[in-house]
């Protein structure tokens, strides 16, 4: 009678674990947010298209072979002409530029927005806007922070599909 007792409590034991709840499964946290998108834009890029919308809708194309390397929070643009990988900045011939930026990222606001800022004492804006990145794309819609600093008049773009007059929009593609 004892071991049928004992059986039978161990035959409950097995069935209410085999009917437990199945843990939650954690949802895929949302990309986009600022850490996110400055771990996503690190590395070199080939910048493949470049455009400025000017007066009266005239757009004007760049062709440009510069590349821009994203390290940290710094960012530098990098000469084609420095073999693959765009080099390190010895010798002649490309590698990094002489100058390099901060970029800031503030994933609050959707799309992300961003700062690339000199490096100088000031650490005046030197390009303003909302980027994206998707996979091996990341694309930026910008103006120049030569225009004066971005005032909280002024507002900022909310999507890539129209490019604001004096604005530029920039597709680069990792290397």
């Amino acid at each position: 009678m004892r071991i049928r007792l004992i059986a039978l409590a161990i035959v409950g034991l097995i069935g209410l674990t085999a009917f437990a709840p199945a843990p939650f499964v954690k949802s895929e946290r949302k990309r986009g947010h600022g850490g996110d998108v400055l771990d996503a834009l690190q590395g070199t890029w080939s910048m493949t298209e470049k455009v400025r919308m000017g007066p009266n809708g005239n757009l004007t194309k760049y062709s440009t072979s510069q590349k821009v390397r994203i390290e940290k929070d710094a960012w530098s643009f990098v000469s084609a002409l420095g073999g693959k990988g765009g080099g390190v900045g010895k010798g002649k011939g490309g590698g990094f530029g002489g100058l390099r930026y901060k970029i800031v990222i503030d994933g609050k606001r959707q799309p992300v927005e961003f700062r690339v800022k000199r490096t100088n004492n000031a650490e005046t804006d030197y390009m303003v806007g909302i980027v994206q990145v998707n996979g091996g794309t990341a694309k930026f819609l910008y103006r120049l922070g030569s225009f004066g600093p971005f005032g909280q008049n002024e507002e900022m773009p909310r999507s890539f599909d129209v490019i604001p007059e004096g604005w530029y929009s920039m597709t680069l593609s990792r290397d």
